[in-house]
């Protein structure tokens, strides 16, 4: 039987039937977006990719979104970078935390997907983690009612297109923070991008509302 605490290394993207077909390979540095060249995005994708050494000013103007994944490390030196980890990598109720970085000079979100995540199966281990919860002294009913609520808030069905949601539900709180999806291998760490990045980001270059409407800000987490 299958532990939640069983992870096995997943393969490369390259074979995951989900995955062929909707990455682009950052094989050479002109493969990163024009948008990205002489930025930390490019920086960090050159780090995680050829093992560019990071170069650090001590004032970070990159924010990191990723998972709490433990099978994937991030090459981030002292000084380079706030790092928000949260379960699938959203940022849904840190939006304070964005903020307060931009208030420090954070002009950059790095917003990291990653393949085989564990909130794409929260249904299975649902009555795991209710376990955990009883296991520290909760009752049984109001741990499953917890599980309920937050394993909906949580779980994803796809990991692609959740990160494609949340760059573009962040886009429309941050308009002016240059925000990068990327999408990381856990077999091998390397950063690719999701093919649907560039056509929508055309699409949405000239939609950009400056003015963020109030309702939108008070309906945050």
């Amino acid at each position: 039987m299958t532990s939640m605490f069983d992870h096995p290394t997943p393969p490369s993207v390259k074979f995951d039937e989900k995955l062929v077909g909707k990455l682009v390979n950052f094989d050479v540095r002109e493969d990163i977006p024009d948008q990205w060249r002489n930025t930390p995005i490019e920086a960090f994708i050159m780090s995680q990719n050829f093992g560019w050494p990071v170069q650090t000013t001590g004032q970070p103007q990159v924010l990191i979104a990723t998972c709490i994944e433990f099978r994937y490390s991030m090459p981030v030196p002292r000084n380079y970078a706030y790092v928000i980890r949260r379960a699938s990598g959203r940022v849904i109720g840190s939006e304070f935390s964005v903020g307060y970085t931009m208030a420090k000079g954070v002009k950059y979100l790095l917003l990291i997907g990653h393949n085989d995540c564990g909130m794409s199966k929260v249904s299975s281990v649902a009555s795991d983690v209710v376990d955990a919860f009883v296991e520290q002294g909760w009752r049984r009913e109001t741990a499953e009612e917890y599980v309920r609520k937050h394993g909906n808030r949580h779980a994803i069905k796809d990991e692609l297109e959740s990160l494609k949601d949340e760059y573009l539900r962040l886009r429309k709180i941050f308009p002016r923070l240059k925000i990068a999806p990327l999408f990381v291998c856990l077999y091998d760490s390397k950063l690719y991008l999701p093919k649907w990045y560039e056509e929508l980001d055309r699409a949405l270059r000239y939609e950009v509302n400056f003015e963020v409407p109030d309702d939108l800000i008070r309906g945050l987490p």
